[in-house]
C-alpha cells in the first residue's frame, strides 16, 4: 500500500471541504433559534438643585435560545450600553473599547450578559451559567449559578436559586464607601475580613409562586451570605364588576441582618444596620379607558437597612425617583395616587402623587416630602412604543428638591 503524505495546507483545505460537506443551511441553523430582548434610546435631564445633567443611554439586550439535543436548550445574550452626557464630547462614550466599562459594569459597552445551559425534564427546568437572577429583591441584576423551576402541582411554581459572582449593578443601594484611592466602591459592609463587597458574597433563594383565580401569590426567601436576609409575601385578588376591572394587591417583607456595620458612602465612617419590615397595600381600577390606584407603604429600621436588594425589585411602587428600599433609615411611610386615560388604545396621558415622610438622602434626618409625575404613553405598535414622563421632589427640612425629565422609545423583539 502507498502511503500518501499532505502538506500542512492541504490537510486544512480538506477538514475545511469535509466542513462544508456537513454543514446545516442557514436556514436549518436558525428555524429553532428564539430571539427576545430590546433595543431602547433614553433621554434623560436632572437637577438635584447642584446643576443639570442631560445624557443620552442607548440599551439593548439581544437572547438567543436555541434547542439542543434532547431536553437541553442553551442561551446566549448580548448586551450594548452607552451613556453619552449630552452637549458634551469629552463624556460621549459611544467607543466600545477596552478602557469604555458602560453604564452598569458588565466589563464594557458590549459584552456577553447572559450565558447559560438549560435542561427541561417534564415539568422541572433547570438552568446554570450566567443569567438573569429573577428573584422577588432583584430587578435585571445578573450572576453565575442555578436555577430550578418546578411546576408539577397545577397552578403553583416551586423555585430555589444559588448564584455566586454578582453584577455590582448600579441600583444597589446598599452603603458603601470612599476606599484609600478615592474611588467610590458600591455595596461594601464591615465583616470578618474587614470591608467586604456585597457582591462578593454568595445569595441564595427559595420561593413558591402561586394562581388560583382569583388569587395570585409568591413567597419568597432569599439569603445574601453573611449580609443579609430577606423575606416577601405578595397577594393579589382580582374581580371584574361588568366593565369594571378591580384589584387589591397587598405585602408584607422584612430583612433580618447578620452585618451589624456598614462603611457610610463618602465618609468611610462605620455605621449600625438593623433589621426592616416592609408592608404595602394598593387597590387599583380600570374602567372605558380610565384606570387608577391608591396605595400606602410603611417601611422603617431603627438604624439603617434595606427590603429589596437591586432596584426596587417587585414590591409595590409608585412615581419615579422618590421611593427607595435598597437603603434606607429611620421610619417610612407614604401614601400614592396615581390616574390615567387611554385614547382608543394608542395614547395613555396619566400622573403619580406620591407623599410622606422618609429618610433624606444623606440619611441624617426624616424629611417631608412629596413626588409628582406627569406621563404620557405612545403605544405604536405591539412592539413599539415611546414614553415621557417629568418627575418633580420637593422636600422639607432644608433638603435639596429634584428635577427630572425623561424621554424613552422602546422596540421589542
Amino acid at each position: 500500500m502507498k502511503l500518501v503524505k499532505l502538506s500542512l495546507a492541504a490537510i486544512v483545505a480538506a477538514g475545511a471541504l469535509t466542513s462544508v460537506a456537513s454543514a446545516a443551511s442557514l436556514e436549518e441553523a436558525i428555524k429553532n433559534v428564539d430571539v427576545t430582548g430590546y433595543a431602547r434610546y433614553r433621554f434623560d435631564s436632572k437637577d438635584n438643585n447642584t446643576g443639570t445633567n442631560n445624557a443620552h443611554r442607548f440599551t439593548s439586550d439581544i437572547n438567543f435560545k436555541a434547542a439542543l439535543d434532547d431536553n437541553f436548550f442553551g442561551v446566549i445574550g448580548f448586551r450594548y450600553d452607552s451613556v453619552d452626557a449630552s452637549g458634551e464630547r469629552v463624556d460621549a462614550q459611544t467607543n466600545v473599547g477596552v478602557y469604555d466599562e458602560g453604564n452598569q459594569e458588565f466589563g464594557q459597552t458590549f459584552n456577553v450578559r447572559q450565558f447559560y445551559l438549560g435542561y427541561t425534564a417534564g415539568n422541572t427546568t433547570v438552568t446554570a451559567g450566567r443569567q438573569v437572577l429573577g428573584t422577588f429583591f432583584t430587578d435585571d441584576m445578573v450572576g453565575t449559578g442555578i436555577k430550578v423551576l418546578n411546576s408539577d402541582i397545577s397552578g403553583l411554581t416551586l423555585a430555589a436559586v444559588a448564584f455566586d459572582n454578582l453584577q455590582a449593578d448600579s441600583d444597589i443601594g446598599t452603603l458603601g464607601y470612599y476606599s484609600e484611592n478615592g474611588i467610590p466602591e458600591k455595596g461594601v459592609f464591615i465583616g470578618s475580613k474587614g470591608n467586604e463587597l456585597v457582591v462578593d458574597r454568595n445569595l441564595y433563594g427559595a420561593a413558591a409562586i402561586g394562581s388560583y383565580d382569583p388569587v395570585s401569590f409568591q413567597l419568597w426567601y432569599a439569603a445574601l451570605d453573611s449580609v443579609a436576609q430577606l423575606y416577601a409575601l405578595d397577594v393579589t385578588v382580582g374581580a371584574s364588576l361588568g366593565d369594571v376591572d378591580l384589584s387589591l394587591q397587598a405585602q408584607a417583607a422584612g430583612s433580618s441582618l447578620w452585618a451589624n456595620k456598614a462603611a457610610y458612602y463618602g465618609t468611610g465612617t462605620a455605621v449600625d444596620l438593623d433589621d426592616a419590615k416592609f408592608w404595602a397595600a394598593e387597590l387599583g381600577a380600570k374602567a372605558f379607558g380610565f384606570d387608577g390606584s391608591v396605595g400606602y407603604v410603611q417601611f422603617d429600621t431603627d438604624h439603617i437597612s434595606l427590603i429589596s436588594f437591586e432596584d426596587q425589585g417587585s414590591f409595590i411602587d409608585a412615581g419615579e425617583d422618590l421611593l427607595n428600599y435598597t437603603a434606607f433609615a429611620g421610619d417610612n411611610k407614604y401614601w400614592f395616587v396615581t390616574a390615567g386615560y387611554t385614547f382608543a388604545d394608542k395614547v395613555r396621558v396619566g400622573a403619580d402623587y406620591v407623599a410622606g415622610e422618609g429618610s433624606s438622602p444623606d440619611f441624617t434626618q426624616d424629611v417631608d416630602a412629596y413626588e409628582a409625575v406627569a406621563r404620557v404613553d405612545y403605544k405604536y405598535s405591539k412592539k413599539l412604543n415611546f414614553k415621557t414622563w417629568y418627575s418633580y421632589i420637593d422636600r422639607d427640612n432644608g433638603k435639596s428638591d429634584a428635577k427630572h425629565l425623561r424621554f424613552e422609545a422602546r422596540y421589542n423583539f
